[in-house]
């Protein structure tokens, strides 16, 4: 069964060595389109980021960002999300905002 995210360590290196990258305030976003009529998000957020708490925390809203944002895009591609250090500082709208700007500009809106 294919999972609806991406989680193999092969998969990621995938979307990095092969996908388009587009970098934001917040967040780096990898894209690459994949065989399947659903996308597959992606998160990583790295240890200088801040605390557990604070991954965690930033990881939920990117979840709940992407499946809010999810249903205006055109379906077939794996999105990784690269949370830079400063997104710590940043609230759950601004991270959406520059999620939302960022899907625009590599063209997945339908």
């Amino acid at each position: 069964m294919i999972k609806r995210k991406l989680s193999k360590t092969s998969e990621f290196k995938k979307v990095f060595s092969e996908g388009r990258r587009i970098e934001g305030k917040n967040l780096i976003i990898f894209i690459l389109k994949n065989d399947y009529n659903f996308n597959r998000p992606g998160i990583i957020i790295k240890k200088e980021t801040g605390k557990a708490v604070v991954r965690n925390k930033i990881k939920r809203w990117l979840r709940e960002v992407f499946r809010l944002i999810n249903k205006k895009l055109s379906p077939g591609y794996d999105i990784i999300m690269l949370a830079k250090n400063n997104i710590r500082e940043s609230g759950y709208f601004e991270i959406y905002h520059d999620l939302e700007s960022l899907l625009y500009k590599g063209k997945l809106f339908l």
